[in-house]
């Protein structure tokens, strides 16, 4: 389980190839670690997964335990440190979700003072089950040993884990809403970001948004239906007596995301909407501001 430097030089053998290992050297240092809380193996999935008829085997699936860390260029910390998870959607995987959504490079144009974190969840793979990041207290057995295996690696000095946030695209949002309803290290959760996600569990999410102090925002392609749910979503909560911004996702968009509640739907297509309008810096320089 050693950790594989992917940025800046090769890791040991049979380690992962960094798909963006230029890019990610540019704006920062890039790992990778095998880690026994991450999503991957899972039992549930041990005998792989049936969907609509077609089968899905384990191998090469289901079985990646990795979670890829960068670490920006001048980033220090000491004592506690911020993080930010992104999951990917279906038929994807880490590689594909750093190479197609710029990753790297937004997200240290944002400025933000943390680390980003990619767990590999189901690999090129339908579903949104998000392995053992489902099971009881499995989000703190992640954040808990992705800060051990840093520090005892020489990556970082011993952190503590600071304000946490949540971002995935498409079939990441159950994932998302399934670590919002643990408690450990998910209390420490003050982003939650759908780029296009917001399929399912609107419950989950509209209660995290009701009792939450953090910032909760959907941006969904227009015509959707992550964009039906989000109106119906934004309808509710006004209807509890919460305050709701919504508007189109364009640059002049950035003073809503200044808001805690926002609903933004977007021109730009389901596979594009995190990139084309530097959508992932945009609601990380705003949900960081001032920190």
């Amino acid at each position: 389980m050693a950790l594989a430097v992917l940025a800046g030089q090769e890791g040991p053998p049979g380690a992962p190839p960094s798909p963006s290992g230029p890019k990610a050297e540019a704006f920062g240092r890039l790992f990778c670690l095998d880690l026994v809380a991450a999503p991957f193996p899972h039992r549930a999935r041990n005998a792989g997964f049936t969907y609509e008829g077609d089968y899905i085997p384990r191998q090469g699936h289901y079985d990646d335990p990795s979670v890829s860390v960068f670490i920006p260029a001048g980033l220090q910390p000491t004592g506690k440190v911020d993080l930010v998870f992104f999951f990917h959607g279906w038929y994807s995987s880490v590689a594909e979700a750093e190479r197609d959504f710029d990753l790297f490079r937004q997200f240290s144009a944002s400025g933000v003072k943390a680390i980003l974190v990619l767990p590999e969840t189901a690999r090129e793979a339908p579903g949104s089950f998000g392995g053992k990041l489902e099971d009881e207290d499995g989000f703190t057995a992640l954040v808990d040993e992705l800060l051990v295996r840093l520090h005892s690696e020489g990556a970082t000095p011993r952190l503590r884990a600071g304000r946490i946030a949540l971002l995935g695209h498409s079939g990441a949002y159950h994932v998302i809403a399934r670590i919002l309803g643990q408690g450990g290290a998910a209390a420490k959760v003050a982003e939650v970001c759908l780029f296009d996600a917001l399929y399912g569990d609107l419950e989950a999410f509209s209660d995290w948004a009701q009792s939450a102090k953090g910032s909760f925002v959907s941006i969904s392609s227009e015509g959707g239906e992550p964009a039906d749910n989000a109106l119906d979503m934004a309808l509710s909560l006004r209807k509890a007596g919460f305050e709701v911004e919504e508007g189109r996702d364009d640059p002049g968009a950035d003073a809503l995301l200044a808001h805690r509640i926002v609903f933004l739907t977007s021109a730009y297509d389901h596979g594009s909407l995190v990139v084309q309008g530097d959508e992932l810096r945009r609601v990380l320089a705003a949900a960081f501001a001032g920190r």
